[in-house]
């Protein structure tokens, strides 16, 4: 966030810096002391927020300090100025019998706070600091659920930065190829934390894709251990009325967009992608699947399913399969990222990668977790570097 500071009396610009800083660590701040100063920065460059005094001296050579506000209001709301919509607040000791001195100031949008000895100033200031931070965009946004997940992207990135937060929400500052995007940590699972957090992210951010990695179930006989599912069609099979014959399942579900199927569907057939999936994943003997002494995951298309519900019971599969036809895999989260990319007014295009871990039975354990996240942060991270947030 860059601020401009327009101040001459050092103990006060002082006592004003430090209360900025406290609000906003991370912003810069340009201090200026007189009229001739402040008018070469706001006609030459571009700042978040203004804070200015009016009772300055005219210029450095000329130490005498006078009333300038004319003068600084007419350079800082000039229909040329750089500064015409950046917002302004005057702070102020001189606020006695001044009512036509705000009426001026509150015209051409410019507030004013009394800077007073009591320190109540400070609070006036801090809503304004933060209602000027710039919005924080990014190309992309990844939503992942668990943390193992997030790091995944660790390694396979360009840069990855330390967990923090951004507009409220947990993320991890990435860069792919020269794009900058955030993965996304849900505070916890399931279809209402991520449909919650898909729609801050796509609101705060902008970005023009937002997609989902990371580990989920498969439906025995259509996908097996570490087959990579990318949702073509996500469906949410928890929805639906209790009748005295049993559970009516409601047919809901987003599809993934022509361009980008196509794009994926590009991707998936690419020779490459295999050996970058499978390249570096350094399994332990553990991290097998049974019967096997590779991971050779298929990479396809396909229907899932998501439900606020984790699935670990034998044969429940088999009645996911029976209401939503050639289902392959299911999770918790899928649905609601693409339904609030779908209703959003920003429209980002949306999809999803999945490893399956388990296929939903009571033997549900976490020994396939680790390279599950891995290979599908990497199919995730090809798309991006394919540039499918373009399209």
């Amino acid at each position: 966030m860059k601020i401009l500071l327009l101040e001459d009396n050092a103990a006060k610009r002082l006592e004003i810096k430090e209360a900025i800083l406290h609000i906003q660590p991370n912003a810069a701040i340009t201090e200026i002391s007189n009229a001739f100063d402040y008018i070469r920065k706001v006609s030459s460059q571009d700042f978040d927020l203004i804070l200015l005094d009016l009772v300055i001296p005219r210029s450095s050579k000329e130490p005498k300090v006078e009333d300038h506000s004319h003068q600084l209001v007419d350079a800082t709301r000039a229909q040329d100025s750089k500064a015409f919509k950046t917002p302004a607040i005057v702070l102020t000791e001189y606020v006695e019998n001044s009512e036509e001195f705000f009426s001026v100031l509150n015209n051409v949008d410019i507030n004013v706070i009394a800077f007073d000895q009591e320190g109540l100033w400070k609070t006036a200031l801090e809503i304004k600091v933060l209602a000027a931070r710039p919005k924080v965009r990014f190309d992309y946004v990844i939503i992942c659920a668990l943390t193992k997940e997030a790091e995944a992207f660790q390694g396979v990135v360009e840069e990855f930065g330390p967990l923090k937060t951004i507009n409220g929400l947990l993320c991890h500052e990435i860069r792919i190829n020269e794009s900058r995007g955030v993965v996304v940590e849900l505070p916890r699972m399931g279809l209402v934390s991520s449909a919650v957090i898909a729609s801050y992210a796509i609101e705060r951010f902008e970005p023009k894709l937002i997609c989902m990695s990371g580990i989920c179930g498969g439906v025995p006989g259509e996908s097996k251990i570490y087959d990579v599912l990318v949702t073509d069609v996500c469906h949410q099979h928890d929805v639906g009325k209790w009748t005295d014959s049993g559970f009516k399942v409601e047919h809901y579900d987003v599809q993934v967009e022509t361009k980008i199927r196509n794009r994926l569907k590009e991707l998936i057939g690419n020779a490459n992608l295999r050996e970058f999936l499978e390249k570096n994943n350094d399994p332990k003997k553990s991290e097998f699947p049974r019967n096997a002494n590779s991971i050779s995951p298929a990479i396809r298309l396909a229907s899932t399913s998501s439900g606020s519900a984790v699935i670990a019971q034998e044969g429940k599969t088999a009645s996911l399969s029976d209401s939503q036809r050639k289902l392959a895999g299911f999770d918790m989260e899928i649905y609601a990222v693409f339904e609030a990319a779908r209703l959003s007014e920003n429209k980002p295009s949306y999809f999803a990668a999945k490893a399956v871990v388990d296929d939903g039975d009571k033997n549900k354990g976490d020994r396939f977790h680790r390279i599950g996240s891995l290979l599908s942060a990497k199919f995730i991270v090809a798309a991006i570097r394919s540039g499918i947030e373009k399209l």
